[in-house]
């Protein structure tokens, strides 16, 4: 009976043996599935990540080149092929030194640079930089160790000339390169320190206008912390809601927004100007945002434009009374009479015993006498007449368009009026008047000498008085 019973027991211990083999068999080929997938899903990430890393390098203001542990050119960037002009062709695999450095600089900033990295992270220095036209850039130049699992430098290329032919210690906005090794993850080190060593601030937005990246030079510019601006947004930064969907639905629509100027403030509320630039990626359904300050540059060309101005001033106005000089009076007359080929009235006035003014209460009363003469004939004139100092207490007026009686008429009205003013602290006064007229024949000396006749003749009758000049023969003057 035993016997039979192992008999009988014998199949069933060779069917249970050949269902455990092929349940092995199963177990493995479903973990090998699961592997697969996992290294499937695995390189997906990372190819998005890649994509995700070149096109912000791509999109990177700054000239950027990628060079290997050894020192070769590997990648640049647009920004660095339009600075330079080199095509990627004509770069890639150099020594990077020996093809952008002049002979003199290669080797002593090779040896400072290796020196540099061996104790830190970055190195920057200033250096010329040969262009494919072999034209020579002075620029500023940082080279960035990228760590671990990234092996290579970043080498930024910033040119200063324009900045330095300017004014240099107002134009180095450009020149503070802000970085941080603080890692997003392991996947995007590349992507962070790209933007990290940017000199502009850098954001990345998600489809709803949330802020999802934001870099150490955007934080420092607005004055906040990063997990404090990720909480209030970009509302505060660009203006109201409603401007800010605006921004984001054209740039949605593919319409890049490029340097756009923006009158803003940081957390403590001092002004703040800043260029944007914002964009959409539509593969990584992001937005990604640029800012650049631009409030020193800024201030720079209104304070330059106000100098300009200022200068421009100086060169054409007298320098006591603030009427025209006698120069600009001069290439106005000229330009009347050759290029506009204008009727025009000329009036020539003088201070009555302005020297015996001065005899008696001084010059500085004499000075204010000729501030106070100018100032009352100017609120007098009609708007596109000029007033001009001729020579010490002696002024000009031209009168565009005015005919020879109204030239009188003006004269005799200021005679009258200068007659009934009354100056604080200065002596009266009474001024003598020449009038004369320009037509299509007459030049400008012969038309300043007509009115100076008249002025002497002025003179002559007892002052306080006006004068046409064309009453006057030529027995009243010789010169």
């Amino acid at each position: 009976m035993k016997t039979n019973f192992l008999l009988l027991l014998f199949p069933s211990l060779l069917l249970a043996q050949e269902y455990a083999t092929l349940l092995m068999s199963s177990t493995l080929f479903i973990l090998l599935l699961t592997l697969v997938f996992l290294l499937f899903t695995y390189t997906k990430k990372l190819q998005r990540e890649n994509i995700k890393n070149s096109t912000l390098f791509e999109y990177s203001d700054v000239a950027t080149l990628f060079i290997n542990t050894k020192g070769v050119i590997v990648d640049l960037n647009e920004s660095a092929k339009s600075l330079l002009g080199y095509s990627k062709k004509q770069i890639a695999l150099q020594q990077w030194y020996e093809k952008l450095l002049p002979d003199e600089n290669a080797i002593k900033i090779r040896h400072h640079i290796h020196q540099t990295l061996k104790e830190d992270a970055r190195s920057s220095f200033n250096t010329p930089i040969i262009c494919a036209d072999g034209k020579m850039l002075a620029c500023q130049c940082h080279l960035t160790s990228l760590p671990e699992p990234l092996r290579g430098t970043l080498l930024t290329i910033v040119d200063v000339t324009q900045e330095r032919a300017l004014k240099e210690e107002l134009l180095r906005t450009q020149t503070d390169l802000t970085e941080t090794q603080n890692a997003l993850n392991s996947l995007n080190e590349q992507f962070k320190v790209t933007f990290d060593i940017a000199i502009n601030g850098i954001a990345l937005l998600d489809e709803t206008g949330k802020i999802s990246y934001l870099n150490r030079a955007i934080t420092e510019m607005y004055e906040y912390n990063e997990d404090y601006l990720k909480h209030l947004g970009i509302t505060p930064l660009l203006g109201n809601d409603e401007a800010v969907k605006a921004l984001l639905d054209t740039a949605k629509r593919g319409e890049k927004i490029d340097k756009m100027h923006i009158r803003s403030q940081t957390r403590t509320g001092k002004a703040l100007d800043v260029d944007l630039t914002l964009g959409y990626l539509p593969e990584l359904k992001q937005y990604y945002m640029v800012v650049q300050d631009i409030t020193k540059a800024l201030a720079y060309t209104t304070e330059l434009k106000r100098s300009k101005k200022t200068l421009e001033q100086r060169v054409i106005k007298d320098c006591l009374t603030t009427a025209y000089n006698r120069s600009y009076m001069e290439e106005r007359l000229e330009h009347l009479i050759d290029v506009e080929k204008i009727e025009f009235g000329l009036i020539i006035l003088d201070i009555d015993h302005f020297k015996q003014v001065n005899d008696t209460y001084g010059h500085l009363v004499g000075d204010d006498v000729l501030i106070n003469l100018v100032n009352a004939l100017q609120e007098q004139l009609r708007k596109g007449d000029t007033l001009a100092r001729f020579g010490g207490e002696e002024f000009v007026i031209i009168l565009p368009h005015a005919t020879h009686s109204e030239s009188l008429a003006i004269a005799h009205k200021l005679r009258a009026y200068v007659a009934a003013l009354e100056f604080e602290g200065c002596p009266k006064i009474t001024c003598s008047f020449g009038v004369e007229t320009c037509d299509s024949s007459t030049d400008r000396r012969t038309l300043l000498l007509s009115a100076d006749r008249a002025l002497y003749k002025a003179k002559e009758s007892g002052r306080n008085c006006v004068i046409d000049a064309n009453a006057l023969n030529a027995s009243d003057y010789s010169i």
